[in-house]
């Protein structure tokens, strides 16, 4: 699962309870959709959705807090939604009426709620430009707190594009189009956020309940993700000649006594990165590496090896899934020291109906899990997978975020490019993530996940920009020669 792409079936949810009964929470969120609600509804339509969320926020106290907490945000941005629809259609009638020039540029970029289930596509967006020096290790953290507070920002900048509105309308015609174009073009830097809020939504829901499941294994995680950042602090202090700098980079570093002069302090730390490197090195290479036994590996001539991967989809767009064997063979092709190595994917077709309805259950007349699920239908993974003849990787839709589910490559709805495709190919063959997840426990918010990369020179480190590199095939033929290995 890639921290780029970032990045769940999203119900109606409300929070209200009776007027006597409020709490302070509870109050703010009123606050927050009661102008939206009433501008757009009237005062009926919102004293009726006081009810509802009322009902909701008194199931609530059952759910554990990193739910409970994801179910208030995401009231939040279904309000934010609501409240970036109206903005559109006020926008659109008053450019109608004063700037009908602009009215095309405008319907061309309505706000769109992201759609999430089966059959459900990411868009192919290019790759990023890699980095032209060793890359610095940056950690990014998820949260509910954050992802609330993206929500705000993009509400307070509706706010600002409303006042703006308001004020055209008292302004003379010729002036009122120059205020509508400048209106127009603000509005369109705003829809994308809708997906990356999203996406972040979509994230926290997915890894959030991982960690409560298995507190015990992130827990080790969060030490090595520790570890991660005071290795980077280290090099950073080394790496400078300005001392203001190298103390300043120590801030990061345990049990450093800065009291010693620099010299001393410099072959202490070049010790510490050693041990650390080592420490990472031993936690991150002990996940132990297990090709799928429908991996071939041929040898056609002495100094080249073609790892054969065959794929099952579901997925009916070809364009889409010859984009996605593209990606993969190209990005997972080396030459190095005159030898050449590579991989090529033998992609079949299976439609739903094969899936679901040729099946020797399928014989009885009315078998509920015979019917195939239908676009946009939130479906069981893990079941779904199941499905597929056995002999394959699996290409699917489905996920809430794009991830890998034993050995199928479960896709989400938010961009994706084919850097990060190549890198959970990566996982099919076997290998394990590069970077690290560790978390903190925000109590009442639930819990913040922490990322940062055990190594971005590592394409299954760096998702978005790392190399494949000649390890990764010596490891998958070397395994492959050897299973016993």
């Amino acid at each position: 699962m890639s921290i780029w792409t970032p990045l769940r079936p999203l119900q109606p949810l409300c929070l209200c309870v009776p007027v006597r009964a409020r709490t302070s929470l509870q109050l703010m969120l009123v606050a927050f959709l009661m102008p939206n609600i009433t501008a757009l509804t009237g005062q009926d339509a919102w004293f009726e959705k006081v009810e509802q969320v009322a009902t909701a926020s008194q199931e609530a106290p059952s759910k554990p807090p990193y739910t409970r907490r994801g179910d208030e945000v995401e009231m939040r941005y279904r309000a934010y939604n609501e409240r970036l629809e109206s903005f559109y259609e006020r926008l659109s009638a008053g450019v109608r009426e004063n700037a009908p020039e602009l009215h095309p540029t405008l319907k061309a970029a309505p706000p769109k709620a992201v759609l999430h289930g089966y059959q459900i596509l990411p868009k192919l967006v290019p790759d990023g430009q890699a980095p032209p020096e060793r890359p610095r290790i940056r950690p990014a953290w998820y949260s509910w707190p954050w992802t609330q507070r993206l929500i705000e920002l993009q509400v307070q900048k509706i706010e600002g594009l409303e006042a703006e509105r308001d004020h055209i309308l008292a302004l003379t015609p010729t002036e009122r189009r120059a205020g509508y174009g400048k209106l127009v073009a603000d509005y369109l830097q705003l829809p994308e956020s809708v997906r990356t809020i999203d996406a972040h939504m979509q994230y926290n829901r997915l890894w959030q309940p991982a960690i409560a499941h298995d507190r015990a294994g992130y827990d080790h995680q969060t030490a090595l993700y520790h570890a991660v950042l005071e290795r980077q602090a280290i090099r950073d202090a080394l790496s400078t000649m300005d001392d203001s700098a190298f103390h300043k980079a120590l801030n990061g570093v345990r049990g450093i006594d800065l009291a010693k002069g620099r010299d001393a302090l410099e072959t202490e730390l070049r010790e510490r990165e050693k041990t650390l490197s080592r420490e990472i090195h031993e936690a991150t290479d002990r996940m132990k590496m297990t090709p799928p036994p429908f991996l071939r590996v041929e040898h056609p001539t002495p100094r080249r090896w073609v790892v054969h991967v065959p794929f099952y989809t579901d997925i009916a767009d070809t364009e889409f899934v010859q984009s996605f064997k593209v990606a993969v063979e190209s990005l997972w092709r080396l030459r190095d020291r005159d030898e050449e190595f590579g991989v090529q994917l033998s992609m079949t077709y299976v439609s739903a109906t094969q899936l679901y309805r040729e099946r020797p259950e399928c014989g009885r007349r009315g078998h509920v899990a015979c019917v195939p699920p239908r676009k946009g239908e939130q479906i069981d993974l893990d079941a779904h997978v199941a499905l597929f003849p056995n002999g394959g990787g699996v290409l699917t839709t489905g996920a809430i975020s794009t991830h890998v589910t034993g050995r199928a490559i479960a896709l989400g709805p938010h961009d994706i490019t084919p850097h990060v495709l190549a890198h959970e190919f990566g996982h099919i063959l076997g290998f394990r993530d590069l970077y690290v997840r560790g978390y903190q426990d925000l109590g009442r918010d639930g819990y913040q996940v922490m990322e940062v990369s055990a190594d971005p020179e590592d394409i299954m480190g760096a998702p978005g920009t790392g190399p494949v590199l000649r390890g990764h095939f010596e490891k998958v033929i070397g395994l492959y020669s050897s299973p016993s290995s």
